[in-house]
């Protein structure tokens, strides 16, 4: 049953030095013309919406449309959809866009949970990424949306960010422990293709952290949110009062959800496809009712394994073996060598990371390709 919903807008004000999503600078009549678009997807799959739990606008910066695009969005949603049995409406929004209309739009049409693009609280790391905001806007942000009621606030935050030592991964956390949010999403840094650091990469203008310091630095984040109350519950998400995002869940437990946009990714009637990632050729194709969607092969035994993994919790060995017909532990080259090293522990009939295994994801995860031959 489709229970999760993702809506892309694909326009920044501006693009940070990291980032390799689909995202553009665009006009407003660009933008304008995109929303047409989307709002004109929204009514091709109205009669698969009635469902829905949870709706995730991401992007891109959907807070860096205008209200007017934004409100055009909302305004179709809540015409299709039932809100009232949406039990968690995200949006994604910089620091520096939120404002007191804003958040009275968004509470208008039923927004309850905010994940704020915070990524440093270090004013010249900041300026490095090319982001426009600075930490006295975040904590003015912070301070609106409590103010307004809402509560259910996620950020996102980035370490092993170039020349961040352990002392600046310290103050990050006073700080965002200071602000007392109930969520947060704490990634390290990785280059990706075209983009920026990669370029000064290449150019040997910068240099990456060790992979020892970078260890560091992830110990250092887990234990100090868990003192301070944080449940380490996926791979990269910490929350504290039972905060978890539902919608992120929806992806790491293999269930079904539709995305909308240019350059979204759904998995739908069993099937894996993505919308073209391509802004004027999404456009184009949607307005003129020409075929806007690419599908691809899914490899559930792969995706349930890896996915669930990211969890904590880990996965069900026996809930695997009888799925899939399969051995786990000794059909995967290799796992009980991991289990025997200490990289991943078995307990409950669970299979889950142990602390050193977390430090060693993407290889593990690797073995689970070999045996199906991903």
């Amino acid at each position: 049953m489709l229970t999760s919903l993702y809506v892309h807008i694909p326009f920044c004000k501006q693009i940070c030095t990291y980032c390799d999503f689909h995202k553009e600078m665009a006009t407003f009549s660009k933008q304008s013309n995109y929303i047409d678009a989307l709002l004109q997807e929204i009514e091709i799959h109205k009669n698969q919406l009635n469902c829905i739990e949870t709706i995730f606008i991401g992007g891109g910066t959907p807070s860096g449309l205008s209200l007017e695009l934004q409100e055009k969005v909302l305004k179709k949603l809540a015409q299709t959809i039932d809100i009232n049995k949406v039990i968690e409406f995200s949006i994604e929004s910089n620091p520096n866009d939120i404002n007191q209309e804003m958040i009275t739009l968004w509470k208008q049409y039923g927004i309850n949970r905010v994940s704020v693009g915070v990524q440093t609280f270090d004013d010249k790391q900041l300026s490095a990424l090319n982001r426009s905001h600075r930490k006295t806007d975040i904590d003015t942000a912070i301070h609106l949306l409590k103010k307004n009621g809402i509560t259910n606030i996620s950020i996102d935050l980035i370490f092993s960010l170039i020349n961040q030592t352990i002392e600046d991964v310290k103050s990050d956390l006073r700080h965002f422990i200071e602000l007392d949010i109930d969520h947060i999403s704490y990634y390290s840094l990785i280059l990706e293709e075209k983009t920026t650091l990669m370029y000064l990469y290449n150019k040997k203008m910068i240099e990456l952290n060790s992979e020892e310091l970078e260890s560091d630095m992830y110990n250092l984040i887990i234990d100090s949110l868990k003192d301070n109350g944080y449940s380490h519950y996926e791979i990269s998400n910490f929350t504290k009062n039972k905060k978890e995002s539902l919608h992120n869940k929806a992806y790491w437990t293999n269930q079904e959800y539709l995305g909308l946009g240019s350059g979204a990714h759904s998995l739908f009637e069993n099937k894996r496809f993505f919308n073209i990632p391509n802004v004027k050729e999404y456009t184009t194709c949607v307005l003129d009712n020409k075929d806007y969607r690419t599908s691809y092969p899914r490899d559930e035994f792969y995706e349930e394994c890896i996915m669930g993994l990211r969890l904590m919790e880990g996965i069900n060995i026996g809930d695997i073996n009888a799925k899939y017909d399969i051995d786990l532990i000794h059909d995967v080259p290799l796992l009980e060598d991991y289990i025997h090293q200490g990289y991943l522990q078995m307990e409950d009939n669970r299979l889950r990371f142990t602390r050193k295994g977390l430090m060693v994801g993407n290889v593990i995860f690797g073995l689970f390709m070999e045996v199906r031959g991903c």
